[in-house]
């Protein structure tokens, strides 16, 4: 895979980078940093130069991210583009780097500013405890911001029954929230604080700074990113993909959830419950972003039933990989907590978990099984809301039932005195196992025959030869 100059990314840089806006651009932005300086100083320079980069990096960037595609569908050419030519490569990255063409462009002329304002500063640690990482900080996750933008707009695309209208809101956000996680915009590039000690976090044990360690995980995932845009496109262009990269990319996920920490000597315990709780979210991020359609579902079950094996996997939804990984991920906690009594849990761990109320020592086991249990109740819930007519709604529908259930419900019954009954709303085992598990169980049978209904109606008697 080669960046050549295919008529995607050209058309994206005659559209972005005209004679007239790049010079325009060059010519205000020089004359704002030179008004700056002349009623101030360097100091007021770096900082203007940086709030610049942050708004046009991690704000615009990732809405011209998305909207690159959004401006196809709206405009009625997106069809067309799909059945030219271009392969998902070239169009991935055509879109991605020629769609933020001029979008870089701005933000390199507040770069350079920066840097001479830096030069002139004698080059502060900033809060990034460096310049330049500080510096690397900010690339990086304009870089993995604007991936994200496009990806999650390629996302919203599969899930839009009409081309007409995509909204791009919901990727902008979620850019400009990964530019800030990774960028730590606030807390590093460029603000002149000597006295700042950059955080520790612990990578197996082993102590490293905090904003290193956010620099190298951008990194890495920015091929992550890259990655997900292209398998994406290749779905969006009807190119058959199997759900090796999901799979590897959870793995991926494990890996870090059970090595990162912050604090040390987590031991086995320290391990397996983050990567439990990265499992679930994994699972029902997989879910959200499924087209979860029920004829597609068929499609593959369908296929599964005549040995067509290839096209079955190419078929099988990504949160059913991340139930099985959630599955695994259980075991090992499960293992873990068995052979540990609670005075041999690290205390910082214990000291959040039992302050957030998320378990109790003394039934942990049943805790982790519970969980369990509330995950295929929420996933079946969303099955049944996007099989049936709220399907365009499912999302939203979903995310406002899991916000009432998980926060207002549960902390107004604590309050009321209700705290026995809490197993109804969430998953804390007590003292009684019947009392514990009998809700979620009841719930979980309801649903099974109300989401079996909704298949059949949808299906038209479900899976037939």
């Amino acid at each position: 895979m080669s960046l050549d100059l295919n008529p995607e990314f050209q058309r994206n840089l005659w559209l972005h980078l005209g004679w007239q806006r790049t010079m325009s651009a060059a010519i205000v932005g020089l004359t704002i940093a030179y008004a700056i300086f002349l009623v101030s100083d360097f100091n007021k320079v770096s900082y203007a130069a940086n709030l610049i980069l942050t708004m046009v990096l991690g704000m615009w960037g990732p809405r011209r991210a998305a909207d690159a595609l959004a401006e196809e569908v709206a405009g009625g050419t997106w069809e067309s583009q799909r059945m030219s030519g271009l392969s998902a490569w070239s169009m991935a990255w055509g879109k991605l780097i020629g769609g933020c063409s001029f979008v870089w462009y701005c933000g390199f002329l507040a770069l350079i500013v920066y840097v001479f304002a830096g030069f002139r500063l004698g080059f502060p640690p900033g809060r990034a405890g460096n310049f330049w990482l500080g510096i690397y900080l900010v690339l990086i996750g304009a870089c993995l911001s604007h991936a994200v933008a496009l990806g999650v707009a390629l996302i919203r695309l599969r899930k839009t029954v009409q081309y007409r209208r995509l909204t791009i809101t919901l990727a902008q956000t979620c850019g400009f929230v990964v530019f800030l996680a990774v960028s730590g915009v606030g807390t590093a590039p460029v603000l002149n604080e000597s006295s700042f000690t950059p955080g520790t976090a612990f990578v197996y044990d082993s102590a490293y700074s905090w904003p290193l360690v956010r620099a190298v995980l951008g990194s890495i995932f920015v091929l992550w990113a890259v990655a997900a845009v292209f398998r994406l496109m290749r779905s969006e262009l009807q190119y058959r993909a199997w759900p090796w990269l999901w799979t590897l990319f959870m793995g991926f996920c494990a890996t870090l959830a059970a090595g990162i920490a912050p604090w040390p000597g987590g031991g086995m315990v320290g391990a397996a419950l983050p990567v439990f709780a990265a499992m679930i979210i994994l699972t029902y991020l997989a879910a959200l972003a499924d087209r979860r359609d029920p004829i597609h579902y068929r499609s593959g079950l369908l296929a599964m039933r005549r040995g067509d094996f290839s096209r079955a996997l190419a078929e099988l939804p990504w949160w059913l990989i991340g139930i099985v990984a959630t599955l695994l991920a259980a075991t090992f906690a499960l293992t873990a907590v068995a052979g540990i009594g609670s005075d041999d849990w690290p205390s910082s761990l214990s000291a959040l978990l039992l302050r957030l109320r998320l378990l109790t020592f003394d039934h942990l086991s049943e805790t982790l099984v519970l969980v369990l249990f509330f995950m295929a109740r929420d996933l079946g819930v969303l099955l049944w809301l996007s099989f049936g007519t709220w399907r365009s709604r499912s999302d939203v529908t979903w995310l406002v039932y899991l916000a009432l259930v998980y926060w207002p419900i549960g902390i107004i019954m604590l309050f009321a005195g209700y705290g026995d009954y809490i197993t109804v709303v969430l998953p804390v085992a007590g003292d009684d196992v019947v009392w514990s598990f009998a809700p979620i169980l009841i719930q979980l049978v309801v649903l099974g025959v109300l989401l079996r209904q909704r298949w059949y109606q949808a299906t038209r008697g479900g899976v037939v030869a």
